[in-house]
């Protein structure tokens, strides 16, 4: 009795789908429908920013029975992925519809390509009365929907800056240092990649000349290194005191300025020239702090403040030894002037021959008068002057 109905069934559906049908007559006996948010899906392939991206696809039952629809897809490429983390089979009525996600995933760090992919729902059983008739249908019958699109690797910029010799680089002034490097392209794609040097303003400031042009250009494949780069730089010539500074280089990319640059610091110490004898240069000065400058302003002004006294000092002492010669010379002249006096008195006295001999010749000998000259011996011989 149930395989009779069941050869009914089929007849009449059979009869369905084959039987003419009129302008007006709109409805499908079979058909599906598959709608997808994006047909051309790009993935970020950057080994530090990879992600899937998820995409929302509905399935429809566009015909006049309930229908099973099955979901499948097709992406021929080992570098890319589709998947359908939930159900794939949709038991619908006529007219219902179920979203589903299509899950994109990428490798990371391959090259920049694009490769097709396709979905599909197919109706593979129709409901007819109480139990499902598997029923295979015609081409014609639209039994099938599909969805193409393009799945794509974006390009991203990475690099790494190697320097040859990390080390410090300890140098005499006016001598020059060389820093060597190379650029590696870590990207998936050929990029513009420069080196520049940070802080060369800094640098320029400190004295430093570059030989060489303080910036480097290369364009590079992926997964290659640049030629050698070559910074050469001259210390200053003359420099009172030791040198340390970085010398700091960043590689980054033209092509992407959003891109993480590479940076390497190199430093490089320059000792004191020979001939600085301890001097203080200006750029001395500009390092020093404000309690050295106040003590060095202050040992200025006492210095000078010596010198002055010593100045005053010497000129009061010239004015005063003045002074003292001319009372001397004023002193002479009157003890000589004493003098010129007594010997105009004393005349007279040689003339008279009365007197006895020998008291007048001692008195000649000896005139006590002529002690006066002890005070040349006083002039000349000042006790003051010592």
């Amino acid at each position: 009795m149930q395989t009779a109905t069941r050869v009914l069934l089929t007849s009449l559906f059979v009869l369905c789908i084959f039987a003419p049908m009129s302008s007006q007559a709109q409805a499908t006996p079979v058909g599906v429908d598959l709608e997808c948010g994006q047909a051309t899906i790009d993935i970020n392939v950057h080994p530090e920013q990879n992600q899937p991206v998820s995409v929302s696809c509905t399935v429809t039952n566009t015909g006049s029975f309930p229908e099973r629809i099955v979901v499948d897809w097709s992406l021929d490429a080992n570098d890319f992925n589709i998947d359908i983390p939930g159900e794939t089979t949709f038991d619908l009525d006529a007219g219902a519809d179920e979203d589903f996600q299509v899950i994109f995933s990428a490798s990371p760090r391959i090259e920049v390509k694009s490769e097709d992919f396709n979905i599909t729902a197919t109706v593979t059983t129709v409901t007819v009365g109480s139990d499902p008739l598997n029923i295979p249908l015609p081409e014609q019958i639209a039994s099938r929907a599909e969805v193409s699109g393009s799945v794509n690797s974006l390009p991203y910029s990475r690099m790494d800056l190697e320097v040859s010799n990390p080390s410090a680089r300890n140098i005499e002034a006016g001598e020059e240092a060389t820093i060597q490097f190379t650029i590696f392209n870590d990207g998936n794609r050929i990029d513009n990649l420069e080196v520049e040097i940070v802080n060369l303003q800094e640098l320029e400031d400190a004295g430093f000349k570059f030989v060489s042009d303080p910036f480097f250009r290369a364009t590079v494949n992926p997964g290659s290194s640049s030629d050698q780069g070559d910074i050469i730089i001259e210390a200053p010539k003359e420099t009172s005191s030791e040198i340390s500074i970085q010398v700091q280089l960043r590689a980054y990319s033209k092509l992407d300025t959003n891109a993480e640059p590479s940076e390497v610091s190199i430093r490089v110490n320059v000792a004191a020239s020979s001939g600085g004898g301890g001097s203080i240069g200006l750029d001395d000065f500009s390092s020093m702090d404000q309690d050295n400058i106040a003590m060095i302003a202050m040992a200025g002004g006492g210095i000078i403040g010596v010198i002055l006294l010593l100045v005053i000092i010497s000129r009061l002492t010239k004015k005063a030894g003045k002074q003292k010669i001319a009372a001397k010379e004023a002193k002479k002249a009157a003890k000589a002037d004493k003098k010129s006096k007594k010997s105009s008195r004393r005349r007279p006295k040689k003339a008279k021959k009365a007197k006895p001999v020998v008291e007048d010749d001692f008195e000649d000998e000896l005139d006590l008068d002529d002690m006066d000259d002890m005070d040349d011996f006083d002039d000349d011989f000042d006790f003051e002057d010592l």
